[in-house]
């Protein structure tokens, strides 16, 4: 079963001064996907493009807080004048910080919802409207396994993720019919290295950036919603 050529398509993605929207950044170009990285360091920006670039691929840098709906449009409208067209939105949860309920700090809590959850909204709050007028287009989040469970310290973090594949799950309901399509990724620890420092195999960068690739280029007839717990 052969999945979809994403060559021509552009993506769009959010918390990139991570790791792990850098792999998923280079496995998309190799596929012949344009990247937008959007992100909060332009220094880290540029040193992830300049990968890209050096391996084939094509892309622009947008140093963004996606602190309002007017910042996010501005990220919409500067791809499509530098692509022509946006056709997928990976969004990927910058980083984790928690604590026990009655010890959590307020400034976490507020930074953590911020940055995980309502940088998302607003960004797809902007994207949305073009992929329904379009009737098509892709939205993932790239989240965690806190997602899948309840554990304790998570804290802000824990409801963040919750509350992350919640907002996606409520995206695909309401935009299925018009041929717009939601994956969740649900990763553990993803490091760079291939053997850990207790000498087993670890989950890779690399291995949710291959995941992301399969989910957004799986054959168009299979139009339901990707979820995946790594």
């Amino acid at each position: 079963m052969s999945g979809q050529d994403l060559s021509g398509k552009v993506a769009i993605i959010t918390g990139a001064n991570t790791e792990v929207a850098e792999a998923v950044g280079l496995a998309l170009a190799r596929a012949g996907v344009g990247i937008s990285l959007c992100g909060r360091q332009q220094d880290v920006l540029e040193l992830a493009a300049a990968r890209i670039t050096a391996a084939g691929g094509s892309c622009i840098t947008l140093p963004s807080n996606l602190d309002d709906l007017q910042e996010a449009g501005v990220v919409v409208q500067r791809t499509l004048e530098a692509f022509g067209q946006v056709d997928i939105l990976v969004m990927v949860s910058p980083f984790w910080a928690g604590g026990q309920v009655h010890e959590h700090s307020l400034a976490t809590w507020d930074l953590v919802l911020r940055a995980n959850l309502r940088e998302p909204f607003v960004i797809s709050r902007a994207v949305l409207p073009l992929f329904r007028e379009q009737k098509h287009g892709q939205v993932m989040a790239i989240g965690s396994d806190s997602a899948e469970g309840i554990y304790q310290r998570d804290g802000a973090y824990g409801v963040a993720m919750h509350a992350l594949t919640t907002l996606v799950e409520l995206i695909r309901e309401e935009n299925a019919a018009l041929g717009i399509r939601t994956h969740i990724l649900s990763p553990g620890v993803a490091l760079s290295d291939e053997i850990g420092s207790d000498g087993l195999p670890s989950l890779t960068t690399h291995d949710v950036a291959e995941w992301a690739l399969w989910l957004l280029s799986r054959p168009a007839h299979l139009r339901g919603n990707g979820s995946l717990l790594l």
